[in-house]
């Protein structure tokens, strides 16, 4: 797994290396700018007479950036280096660097007004390469001033887009990303991503990320703290259980849900399949009797118990006691996908919630239904997983859907504390928070998930692998990786646009076989 860090703890880490270990900050900006070199290189074969501009501010960021521009003249290239600062006021690594660069003939142009971006939009207009290496994550807020009019004219040149660290204009704590941003098609995350590169709404600015190793030693970068850590597929190769060649069904678990309603009869379906496509030994669906009775035979895998129900077609709160006494030694239950906010529905849902001692998974209208409750989770014993979207998130908490996006590590990590769950917030890089203050951000999926029943699907395959006894946190990883990792394998063929649920079901043994060989 990969760390994932804040501004905060990312110069802490420079700072140790620097100071305690003895890397020169020299050779961490020289490294720094290689990266981001290696790159260009990856991307156009022959750099003789390529043309590049570079934006730098006076910072280490811009430091970077200038020692890029330097190879790149040495290696036959044509690099422009644009200052949005006057030339004085650099300082250490990046004054040297900047010396380095004018002494072998590099071109610089100084942008400290306006009219100067007028005068030179014919140089770096219709660059091959636009370099962002304004302001690093020392940003913060909204950019004002010459710099907002800056990043206006880096969008809008031709060539392609690359920010080392961080795209000027995002918050590299939180993700937040203002109106105007540098919008990368690539982003240089220099040796560990930062928060702000991984969560949403910045995604929509940094591209594709590449983190870049610029040789911090690896005893630093293993003591230090971190926000958060990336999931890779070697993670989750550990986390999936090699089976017994004689094992039997018995002993891989039997998940209950309670699941459906009139309008919504197709969620028990997708929560059912994506469990035992997980692998889970027998899954029970229960549902009201108006539904239930046609579920096997859209999924015959799926056993069936037939519940009271209200005159609207959901579960009524009579059903709750027949419930329990079904579920109460079976290996977990699921509650949520479609079962709607009927009045008799939501009593129902507390009373399970409250009664059952086995681990659960709470989902979709699951929440909903216990939004007004603040201790409901809190007082469960037993495992709890809850797969809030942000809407779900903002009434479980009380806050509003905005202030949930604006710092989604920390609102996941929060709740988990607090009412001791672990918690799958989903979104554009969902984030997973254990009660004990561990944070999981994944890397996987794409917009071809935003599409209905996909949540049912991943509830499912959550909650398959809890039932077959899999720790909280990892019945929650590897699912989610899975589940994105479906998208971004359909998204190599075709257009996401046309991804649906029933095509993760398709791609999940692929997905499955690729992580377990």
């Amino acid at each position: 797994m990969i760390k994932i860090v804040t501004a905060r703890q990312m110069r802490a880490l420079d700072n140790r290396a620097i100071k305690e270990m003895g890397v020169p900050e020299l050779v961490l900006m020289e490294n720094a700018g290689l990266a981001v070199l290696k790159i260009i290189q990856d991307n156009f074969e022959n750099l003789a007479g390529l043309k590049v501009s570079v934006f730098a501010g006076k910072g280490n960021n811009g430091g970077d950036g200038i020692v890029t521009a330097r190879h790149l003249y040495n290696m036959g290239a044509e690099p422009t280096l644009f200052l949005a600062v006057r030339k004085g006021e650099l300082k250490g690594a990046a004054k040297i660097n900047l010396e380095a660069y004018s002494n072998i003939g590099g071109s610089v142009k100084q942008i400290t007004r306006k009219k100067h971006l007028s005068d030179f939009k014919p140089k770096f207009m219709h660059s091959a390469v636009v370099i962002d290496a304004l302001l690093g994550t020392g940003s913060r807020g909204p950019l004002k001033g010459l710099y907002t009019d800056i990043v206006d004219a880096m969008n809008h040149g031709s060539g392609l887009k690359i920010a080392v660290d961080i795209p000027t204009g995002v918050d590299s704590d939180s993700g937040v990303a203002p109106d105007k941003c540098f919008n990368a098609d690539i982003t240089v995350a220099l040796q560990l991503p930062k928060v702000g590169l991984v969560t949403s709404p910045a995604r929509n600015f940094t591209g594709h990320l590449v983190v870049s190793d610029i040789s911090i030693p690896q005893k630093v970068i293993e003591q230090a703290q971190c926000a958060a850590y990336m999931m890779e597929s070697s993670d989750i190769t550990l986390i999936l259980p090699s089976r017994a060649w004689d094992a039997h069904k018995g002993q891989f678990g039997h998940l209950v849900m309670a699941c459906g309603s009139r309008s919504m009869s197709g969620a028990p379906v997708l929560a059912g399949s994506g469990a035992l496509k997980m692998g889970v030994g027998l899954v029970t669906a229960a549902g009201p009797e108006g539904i239930v009775g046609m579920l096997p035979l859209a999924r015959p895998e799926l056993m069936s118990l037939s519940l009271s129900q209200t005159e609207s077609g959901s579960i009524s709160e009579k059903a709750a006691e027949s419930f329990i006494d079904f579920a109460k030694d079976k290996t977990a239950v699921l509650i949520g996908p479609g079962i709607s906010t009927d009045a008799s529905t939501i009593k129902f849902a507390k009373k399970i919630i409250r009664s059952l001692g086995i681990p659960m998974v709470i989902d979709a209208d699951g929440l909903n239904c216990i939004a007004g409750d603040k201790d409901i989770l809190k007082k469960r014993k037993a495992p709890t997983i809850i797969t809030p979207h942000p809407g779900e998130m903002a009434r479980l908490t009380g806050q509003t859907t905005a202030q949930v996006q604006a710092d989604r590590i920390k609102t996941a990590a929060g709740y988990a504390k607090k009412t001791g769950s672990v918690v799958v917030l989903k979104g554009a890089g969902t984030v997973i928070a254990s009660p004990g203050g561990e944070v999981y951000f994944n890397h996987t999926g794409n917009n071809g998930l935003a599409t209905g029943g996909s949540g049912d699907v991943l509830a499912g395959m959550i909650a398959g692998a809890l039932a077959q006894g899999a720790h909280p946190e990892d019945a929650a990883v590897a699912p989610v990786f899975l589940h994105g990792q479906c998208a971004d394998t359909y998204a190599e063929k075709y257009d996401s646009r046309s991804f649906t649920p029933t095509d993760i079901l398709e791609m999940l043994p692929g997905a499955i076989k690729q992580i377990t060989g």
